[in-house]
């Protein structure tokens, strides 16, 4: 009977959780595609933290205080936990948007005309935004590092605790563009509704 369902339906016989990666990452693959072919989603994504390091650095990083003391070295290193936080939440705004677009383009209703995994959408779409996520967070710590960011207390660096730090972090995007997803599933358009005069 698998034969004959699988035959009528196009999908390819195997394991259904396989079809179902294999699916999400053929999606993941066509929106980072998408993504660079759009050069200021990315752009975009990355020069709002920049910008808000560099501010907070030299524009306020003289009259801080943390720990009581003054010292820029431990302004830099409070401020890059609140800045890496804050730029993969914001994901969750890139996610929706993303997918309310693609709603409202009826992109959704033709995937899901097509033999592949019913999750494979939206699963896709997040795993693209991790990518792009990542890929911000990489940019942001070299320009932290430029400005002063150093990771132990004293100086020192133990590497596998700052991967074990940027995991933490992706997870964290990864979980909001989720509730992006279901923010750009709820709303019928991408734009904002034209205000009553």
């Amino acid at each position: 009977m698998s034969a004959v369902t699988d035959a009528v339906t196009g999908r390819a016989p195997g394991n259904p959780l396989g079809r179902s990666v294999r699916d999400s990452l053929v999606v993941a693959k066509r929106n980072l595609i998408r993504m660079s072919r759009i050069p200021e989603m990315i752009i975009f994504g990355l020069v709002q933290p920049i910008m808000f390091v560099v501010l907070f650095t030299y524009v306020f990083g003289g009259s801080m205080r943390v720990g009581g003391s003054t010292s820029a070295g431990n302004y830099t290193n409070f401020l890059m936990a609140g800045i890496f936080a804050q730029t993969v939440t914001f994901a969750t705004a890139g996610a929706g948007a993303g997918i309310a677009d693609d709603m409202h383009k009826g992109l959704i209703d033709r995937f899901r005309s097509l033999p592949m995994a019913r999750g494979a959408v939206l699963t896709g779409r997040t795993l693209a935004d991790l990518v792009q996520t990542a890929l911000t967070l990489l940019v942001l710590a070299v320009v932290a590092l430029l400005v002063g960011w150093r990771v132990g207390s004293d100086g020192s660096t133990d590497a596998a605790r700052v991967l074990a730090a940027f995991g933490l972090l992706l997870l964290l995007g990864y979980a909001f563009t989720w509730i992006g997803a279901l923010i750009g599933l709820s709303v019928r358009t991408p734009r904002r509704p034209p205000q009553a005069d």
